[in-house]
Order: structure tokens, then C-alpha cells, then sequence
């Protein structure tokens, strides 16, 4: 069977996660038609969300610990979105729509938008009650918009940490269970655009009141990248795996034996030490910390970018425009 190992040997990022064999979807040869439409698609179909009938018994399937809403701007095109592969593989949990034909959030509560903006928590500070002050203007020269937030690491426009909120014991031991009322968040919306679509439909009032929560920096292997956006510039599957696997550490912790954080260079130092669950402390009837349950949501995403990554020299990729699926 022909290996999805990149031929120059590069390091593999996604090393440590518990990701399924991708090595299979080398070997599909040709294009089929979707169960759902009949159009002809090559592993999935990016309007129906399914997975071709040849591959679909192989293709993992898993459950994440909050609803994901993607919401897309009606300019992306569907089979180019990262955001399909998080709805083919967490069927039951992500939804996609296109704007502005979305629903009203003002009328649901625990509904958080991942967005930078003044007042956003991190996921940490959801569940500890702890809150931050941002530096004024975000330490940023006057005249900036907030584009540039997205350019800094989140240390960099931070000021000082405030006094956490008052919050229940159990919220602040971990012991929270997601279909308890008191989890701190339900739903979370992304938006799938570039950043000047981004802005405009952040504006729309069903969004613009919501809370909003920002993820941890880490290092983004998206082949193609925004132009002049740094390499924290995440996919959105990229970006989804981020949240749940912080919602999932701050409330039941992580595995001390998972390596997968180590190759996207996310900043340990950021996840308190009491959150790192070492074998003898595990109590079995909890929820297990992280060791990797939603790594799989990156399947699709790390077989594409084997396959580039095998064919196409690493400083070309920029001009490289991927076929549709």
C-alpha cells in the first residue's frame, strides 16, 4: 500500500494524535457518485457532508463535547472549505451554514463565537471564572482595526490577569458533564471567511451579542495560506480541533501520556498543572481527560496535506490551487 509519508521525510506535525490510517485513500482511484445527490465526488461530497459509499466503512466518525456551528460566506467554495471535513466526520455535531441564512442565536443560551475582540475570553477562562484585561488598544499604534489582533500572540496583548469570578466547585475541579446546565458553553459558532468577510458578517445582530472566546495560538499547516497572515492563522478544521480539545482540557484535563501537542507548538506552559492528569489519579467512572478523542477530526486534513506535501515542493505551495473533491 502506497505510504501518505512525504517523500522529502519532513517532520510530521500531526505526530502524537490519534488519527486513523490515511494511508487507504491513496489507493482510490477514479470518482463516485454521492448517495445523496448523485454528483460525482472523489472521497466526499462537500454539499451533502457524506462520505462516497467506497470509503465510507473506513472513514471514523466521533462525537465532540459541544455543538459547532460553521458559518460560511456565500464567496468560499464549498469544496475548498476545511470546514466540510469536520462536518462529515462529526455528522451528529457540526453543522454548516451560509450567510445569511442562519439561525438566531440571540435566542439560545451557552452560545459562544470565536472571534477576537476586546472583552473575548480564552476556553480556560470560561470554565475557571478568570478574566483579563487586554493592553490599551491591544498595545497596538492608534489606527490599527482589529485584523491586526489576529497578527499577535495572545500573551503579546494581554496586560494583566483580573480576579477569576465567583464559580461552583464543581466547575472549577473539572468535574463539569457537558449536558449540565452549568457547562459553561453548548455551542460554538465559527466563521468561515477571510477576514474582510469576516468582519462584515460579525456585525449582523444575531452575532454581534454573543459572547466571544478566543483559542490558543499554534502553529497552522494550512497549504494555503492567507497572504501576509502569520503562521498562526488556522484552518477552520484546524480551528475547531483547537476549541474542543481546550474545552475538553479545562474541564475534565489531559492525559500526561498524549504527545500531540508537541509538534503544533502549543504553549504548555498556558495549560495549569493541575490539569495534567497523570494514570493514577484517573477515576473511571469520569470522563477521561484528553488523550486525543477529537484528533480525528483532522483525517481528511492530514491526508490532503500529505499528499501535497509529497508532490509539491514546501515553498511552491502558496501557488498551488488544490482540485476540488
Amino acid at each position: 500500500m502506497a505510504s501518505t509519508e512525504p517523500s522529502n521525510q519532513r517532520p510530521d506535525p500531526f505526530q502524537g494524535m490519534h488519527i486513523e490510517d490515511t494511508d487507504f485513500l491513496m489507493s482510490v482511484e477514479g470518482r463516485s457518485s454521492c448517495t445523496v445527490c448523485g454528483k460525482s465526488r472523489k472521497f466526499f461530497c462537500y454539499t451533502c457532508y457524506v462520505p462516497v459509499p467506497e470509503i465510507a466503512a473506513r472513514v471514523p466518525r466521533i462525537s465532540l463535547p459541544v455543538k459547532i456551528d460553521v458559518i460560511k460566506h456565500r464567496n468560499e467554495i464549498d469544496g475548498k472549505s476545511t470546514a466540510v471535513h469536520a462536518a462529515i466526520l462529526a455528522p451528529d455535531d457540526v453543522k454548516i451554514y451560509t450567510y445569511p441564512d442562519i439561525p438566531d442565536y440571540r435566542e439560545e443560551s451557552g452560545v459562544v463565537l470565536i472571534f477576537p475582540t476586546p472583552t473575548a475570553l480564552t476556553v480556560a477562562s470560561l470554565f475557571s471564572g478568570e478574566t483579563y484585561q487586554m493592553k490599551e488598544n491591544y498595545g497596538l499604534p492608534k489606527g490599527y482595526h482589529m485584523g491586526t489582533l489576529l497578527r499577535f500572540r495572545l500573551n503579546d496583548i494581554v496586560d494583566t490577569p483580573l480576579q477569576p469570578r465567583e464559580t461552583t466547585d464543581e466547575r472549577n475541579s473539572g468535574a463539569a458533564d457537558c449536558d449540565d446546565e452549568s457547562f459553561p458553553v453548548k455551542r460554538a459558532v465559527f466563521i468561515d471567511s477571510t477576514w474582510s468577510q469576516c468582519r462584515g458578517i460579525y456585525k449582523d445582530e444575531r452575532l454581534s451579542g454573543l459572547r466571544t472566546v478566543v483559542i490558543q495560538n499554534r502553529i497552522s499547516q494550512f497549504w494555503r495560506h492567507q497572504r501576509n497572515s502569520p503562521r498562526w492563522f488556522l484552518a477552520t478544521v484546524e480551528a475547531i480541533h483547537q476549541f474542543v480539545l481546550e474545552v475538553h482540557i479545562a474541564a475534565w484535563g489531559l492525559d500526561s501520556r498524549y504527545r500531540g501537542l508537541e509538534h503544533i507548538h502549543l504553549n504548555m506552559e498556558q495549560i495549569p498543572k493541575e490539569r495534567i492528569m497523570h494514570p493514577s489519579e484517573m477515576n473511571p467512572d469520569e470522563v477521561p481527560p484528553y488523550n486525543g478523542q477529537y484528533d480525528n477530526v483532522l483525517f481528511f486534513f492530514r491526508h490532503m496535506y500529505n499528499l501535497i506535501h509529497k508532490y509539491y515542493d514546501h515553498e511552491k505551495l502558496k501557488a498551488y490551487k488544490r482540485p476540488l473533491y
